[in-house]
């Protein structure tokens, strides 16, 4: 008859999985091979067994004079010992400890600062120290340098909500099941399937990050766990505006009466349609930004966006460059205010663009400023403008061979030539002067 163990392959190694009163334990086995697997598991249980069910000799049944006997104590909550024994007795329970490994909760404590540091300490592998997600987060954070305020943000409050839903576990004890529990808990919370999505998207780039550099062995638990397709993303939240909604929009009494009332809303909105830069980022403008180049091309210069290939030259028809300076030259910029936690100032502008489409008779459109970049990509595509054009006047990144390592960017001036004609076609759409 074959014997049956609780053990069960994990990535690259065999792991023990079994419960002691009530709290669940897993062990890795270090090995690959089932039968060794098998072998170590039994010594483990064994010495469970006799640890836990009472069955643990003592030391008087076997006639032995205890004032013979050396002790070493090790309290593994603070790493201290003491011995009554001989130097090789300290030596030997030295290179013992050193094959154990780390004791989760013990010394050191796991995400102490001691876990932090560059290395490890001798015998002890980075996997082994049982870094948390918080930990991951630590380490994402000082060698991703480049990622914008806002997305740190998300991270930390993804992480956070995370840790004290699960009460903070090591990463090898973070499985399917505990992911798809989570998914399940923020969906009673309300949670909507892109916001789902999103968290999850979040622990799993932290896993794939902790795998790439070591500091966890082992598959993602969070991989491959979308709700949402890639087309209902690519489609949901941020409708398109049709050319008629545009026209409704802009060339009305309303919005022209905004030039003198609320210039700041409509310039930013005019920019927005002509360039497609996100909000945030136009925001930021000042008029150093506003620049033209030696072939005599007006452009902005985005110099914090996103994503990187956001930072950018983007062309401008010099109608609404020249509107554009004098404004911020005189107004020192937009005056839209940032959030504190680095989500950039798309709420105040957001909430003027609402007012001023429920008075035209828009409001229930759920049309939003992002549909404007949208719509005038869309625009380009009509016009048929090329596709690498595009990516680099929209800021998309183009994740191609042929294009990223075989091709150069367009110049101001050739992008220009490019975009130039419909960007004048879209502002005589909308009746801008």
């Amino acid at each position: 008859m074959s014997l049956t163990l609780p053990i069960y392959l994990r990535g690259r190694t065999f792991v023990l999985h079994f419960r002691i009163r009530g709290r669940q334990i897993k062990r890795s086995l270090h090995t690959t091979d089932p039968q060794i697997a098998k072998i170590r598991a039994l010594k483990l249980l064994m010495v469970v067994q006799m640890a836990t069910k009472g069955d643990n000799p003592n030391l008087l049944d076997f006639n032995i004079n205890l004032a013979d006997v050396r002790k070493y104590k090790l309290n593994p909550q603070t790493g201290e010992m003491e011995t009554n024994g001989t130097p090789e007795d300290h030596r030997n329970m030295m290179e013992a400890i050193d094959r154990i490994g780390i004791i989760q909760g013990g010394f050191p404590k796991t995400g102490s600062s001691k876990n932090t540091v560059s290395g490890s300490s001798k015998g002890i592998k980075l996997h082994e120290i049982g870094f948390t997600l918080s930990d991951v987060l630590g380490k994402f954070k000082s060698l991703k340098k480049s990622l914008s305020e806002g997305t740190m943000t998300d991270y930390d409050a993804t992480v956070k909500q995370f840790d004290e839903w699960s009460e903070k576990p090591a990463l090898d004890e973070i499985d399917g099941e505990k992911i798809t529990a989570y998914m399940e808990w923020l969906s009673e919370r309300g949670n909507s399937e892109r916001t789902i999505d999103k968290k999850i998207g979040t622990l799993r780039a932290l896993f794939n990050f902790a795998i790439k550099h070591k500091y966890y062995i082992g598959e993602n638990p969070a991989a491959e766990r979308n709700l949402l397709t890639r087309k209902q993303k690519n489609s949901g939240g941020l409708n398109f505006f049709k050319l008629e909604d545009i026209k409704q929009m802009f060339d009305c009494e309303a919005f022209r009466q905004l030039a003198t009332a609320d210039p700041a809303f409509y310039l930013i909105t005019v920019t927005g349609l002509i360039t497609g830069i996100r909000v945030s980022a136009l925001a930021a403008l000042k008029s150093t930004d506003l620049r033209i180049n030696l072939d005599g091309d007006p452009y902005i210069r985005v110099k914090k966006d996103k994503t990187a290939a956001g930072t950018r030259d983007v062309p401008i028809p010099v109608i609404l460059h020249r509107r554009l300076k004098t404004f911020l030259e005189n107004a020192g910029g937009f005056g839209f205010t940032a959030r504190k936690d680095g989500k950039g100032a798309s709420d105040p502008i957001r909430k003027l663009l609402n007012e001023h489409l429920e008075a035209v008779g828009m409001g229930d459109e759920e049309l939003t400023f992002h549909g404007l970049r949208k719509t005038l990509n869309n625009f380009f595509i009509r016009e048929k403008v090329e596709f690498e054009a595009r990516c680099q006047f929209m800021g998309h990144e183009v994740d191609h061979v042929n294009v990223a390592v075989y091709g150069t960017a367009f110049d101001v001036h050739e992008l220009a030539a490019k975009v130039l004609p419909s960007q004048e076609k879209m502002l005589a759409l909308i009746g801008f002067e």
